[in-house]
C-alpha cells in the first residue's frame, strides 16, 4: 500500500493534471457546452465581427489554464489562419498578436503556479515532490518547453510547472517568447500554404483525449523513474 501511494505521490502534479483533463473530457456534454463544429462556427463568426481583437482575446481565454482544456488543441489558432489569413501579411499580423496573446497569458499562468497551485501542493504535504519537480526542470528546462510550447494547453501546463518550482521568470519569459514565435508561425504558415482547407471539426474531435493520454503517460513515467532512482540509491 505504501509503494502505491508512493508511487502516484511522487508525480502528482502530473496525475492532478491528468484527472483535471478527465474532468474535462466527462464533463464537457454534461454541462451543455457546444460540441466542436458549433465552436468551430461560433469562432468563426467572431472573427468575422471583430477580426484580429476576437483572436487576442479568444487566444487569451484558450491559453488559461484550466479553461483552455475547454478548446481542443489551438483551434483559436488554427481559425484564425482559416478564417482571416487572406495574404502573406494577414499572417504576419496573425503570427504577431497571437505570440503576443500567448506570452502574456502565460506570465499569469506561471503566476498562478507560483501562488496558487504550489501553495497546494505545499499543503498536501508535497515539498518533497516540489524538489523533485525543480531537479527535473531545471536538467530538461528547454527541451521542455520547446515541445510543450507547440499547443496552447500544453504551454499552459508547463507555465504552471514553472511558477511551481519557481524559476527565474524574466529567463522562462526569454525562452518560451522565442519557442511561441516559432510555433506559431510554423503552423500558421503550413497552414496557410498546405492546409487552407481542413476541415478541423473532424481532426479536432479527439484532440481532448489524445491530450489526456499524453498527460497519463508523462505522470506514468515520472512514477516509474522515481521508483527506479530510489530502488538504486
Amino acid at each position: 500500500m505504501k509503494k502505491v501511494k508512493k508511487f502516484f505521490t511522487s508525480a502528482i502534479f502530473e496525475y492532478s493534471i491528468a484527472l483535471l483533463f478527465l474532468i474535462y473530457l466527462l464533463t464537457y456534454d454534461v454541462i451543455g457546452l457546444p460540441p466542436v463544429n458549433e465552436l468551430i462556427q461560433i469562432i468563426e463568426k467572431g472573427f468575422q465581427h471583430y477580426g484580429l481583437i476576437f483572436l487576442f482575446v479568444g487566444l487569451i481565454v484558450e491559453g488559461l489554464f484550466m479553461v483552455g482544456f475547454y478548446f481542443p488543441g489551438s483551434i483559436v489558432a488554427f481559425m484564425a489562419v482559416l478564417t482571416l489569413g487572406k495574404t502573406y501579411s494577414d499572417i504576419f499580423l496573425i503570427i504577431l498578436i497571437g505570440s503576443f496573446a500567448l506570452i502574456l497569458v502565460n506570465i499569469f499562468n506561471y503566476i498562478l503556479g507560483k501562488y496558487g497551485y504550489y501553495k497546494v501542493l505545499e499543503k498536501f504535504g508535497a515539498r518533497n515532490v516540489i524538489e523533485r519537480m525543480k531537479r527535473r526542470f531545471n536538467k530538461n528546462q528547454r527541451g521542455t518547453i520547446l515541445l510543450f510550447s507547440s499547443s496552447p494547453n500544453f504551454l499552459a501546463i508547463i507555465s504552471i510547472y514553472a511558477g511551481i518550482v519557481k524559476t527565474d521568470l524574466k529567463k522562462y519569459l526569454r525562452f518560451v517568447s522565442i519557442c511561441v514565435v516559432f510555433w506559431v508561425s510554423l503552423v500558421s504558415a503550413v497552414l496557410f500554404i498546405f492546409f487552407h482547407n481542413i476541415n478541423l471539426s473532424e481532426s479536432s474531435d479527439n484532440i481532448g483525449w489524445i491530450a489526456f493520454i499524453i498527460i497519463l503517460i508523462w505522470a506514468v513515467w515520472e512514477s516509474i523513474s522515481f521508483m527506479r532512482n530510489e530502488k538504486n540509491l
